[in-house]
């Protein structure tokens, strides 16, 4: 018997003990080799039973006997859960029921050959008026909104939404996001599945443990995370970061190409379940189709300055859509159970427009992630499902009182800003 009070004493790389149903497991010699990556340190000391629900499938639960130590002390394990806790975990179990993490297989056919469709469509822009300004930033648009698409579509395949056999999602992955896109999926998994696990969380000392606020010194976006930021001259930057923050976003395809470009032949951080050799391969893959594409049509410096135009492009269009979902929410350093933290840290966008109208742009150009909260709080649930568990969360919320965040677009960007422009008048 254990309790929760020693469990917690185990919480970092070298001593890793969670919580999962009651249960107590030493994940320490797991950790380096855990599919998922370096995410399951987040949970370290900590009760991790809905963050395990969340990512796992059902025939992981049966491999956990093996890594376990203990049970929790009866006066933790008889502690009544939480409502909200419990509640969310009911609508889980219900929306298992209603089949709503069920893929429909032809839905993903229709995305990925619509996805590769655009690139077809860049080419072909490419060969007939790439001899025009226009002609070729028209082309670098098309070929900009493709490796956006991609990045969407990638999202799924690695989040394990389209197969049952998390195998066939990982090749998806290779397929979609390396060849394709040009990423990485080992580095992507390690870097957003710990988001997901802690969205706008930070130590009690103020440094990040979600990757994707870890922005400094060019982006700060709390008191606590500005604290750390000693340098004169980035502080200067840092106070005109709300004017500033969309010029930084066009170089963000560019920062994450390069990371993932380096990941593979990184032996400390890149993990034993993706095969470093593939993602070299299929990285390499796409920089050779992507050479070839550019300059089978262009004189080098028209080549050189078209890759740049469409990497610019898709940083912006894709800093368009995640900026929205957690940039100027609550960063938080206090426990929180897995469904609020989720709740506080996320926001939904509509439509400005008629939902007829602008509705099914908006599904299709944010790749689902409009409905970012309820991708956060069931992120295997693919996304032609989210809209439907969308009802199901708003009623939760309102029994509890939570705030459901849901704005236009434009207003979460005017929030966005609004933050920045806040800590940029503390620096």
């Amino acid at each position: 018997k254990v309790s929760r009070a020693e469990v917690a004493e185990h919480n970092d790389v070298h001593d890793c003990w969670m919580v999962i149903k009651g249960k107590v497991y030493d994940v320490t010699d797991f950790a380096a080799t855990h599919p998922g990556g370096r995410v399951i340190y987040t949970y370290a000391g900590k009760d991790a039973t809905d963050v395990f629900a969340a990512f796992h499938a059902g025939g992981t639960w049966s491999q956990l006997s093996e890594l376990q130590v203990g049970e929790l002390a009866e006066e933790d394990a008889t502690k009544p859960e939480d409502p909200i806790v419990q509640d969310f975990r009911n609508l889980r179990a219900k929306m298992v029921a209603e089949g709503l993490f069920k893929s429909d297989k032809l839905y993903y056919v229709y995305k990925t050959l619509s996805t590769l469709s655009i690139a077809l469509l860049a080419y072909g822009a490419l060969s007939a008026w790439g001899s025009s300004l226009s002609g070729m930033l028209f082309s670098a648009f098309l070929l900009g909104l493709f490796w956006q698409q991609c990045g969407w579509l990638a999202h799924d395949f690695c989040h394990n939404q389209v197969f049952r056999n998390r195998t066939y999602n990982t090749w998806g992955g290779f397929l979609v996001g390396s060849v394709w896109g040009g990423f990485s999926v080992d580095w992507w998994k390690g870097k957003h599945n710990t988001h997901h696990a802690a969205p706008n969380e930070i130590t009690a000392g103020g440094m990040p443990v979600d990757p994707d606020i870890d922005t400094l010194p060019l982006i700060a976006w709390s008191p606590e995370l500005l604290s750390n930021v000693h340098d004169a001259a980035y502080r200067a930057f840092i106070r005109l970061q709300h004017y500033l923050f969309f010029p930084i976003l066009c170089f963000a395809r560019m920062s994450w190409a390069q990371q993932s470009a380096t990941h593979p032949f990184d032996t400390i951080k890149h993990t034993a379940n993706v095969q470093p050799r593939v993602e070299k391969l299929s990285i390499a893959l796409h920089y050779a189709w992507l050479l070839l594409f550019a300059f089978s049509q262009l004189p080098l410096l028209r080549g050189v300055g078209f890759l740049l135009a469409s990497q610019m492009m898709s940083g912006i269009m894709l800093s368009l859509v995640f900026v929205q979902s957690h940039n100027g929410m609550e960063i938080y350093h206090e426990p929180k159970d897995f469904f609020t933290a989720q709740l506080v840290s996320t926001r939904n966008i509509f439509g400005a427009l008629s939902d007829r109208v602008y509705g099914p742009f908006n599904d299709w150009f944010t790749g689902g992630l409009n409905y970012q909260i309820e991708h956060h709080l069931f992120p295997t649930m693919p996304r032609h499902r989210l809209s439907k568990a969308q009802v199901h969360v708003m009623e939760v919320c309102k029994k509890h009182g939570l705030v459901y965040e849901n704005c236009s677009m434009t207003e979460g960007t005017v929030r966005v800003l609004s933050a920045l422009a806040d800590i940029a008048a503390l620096a």
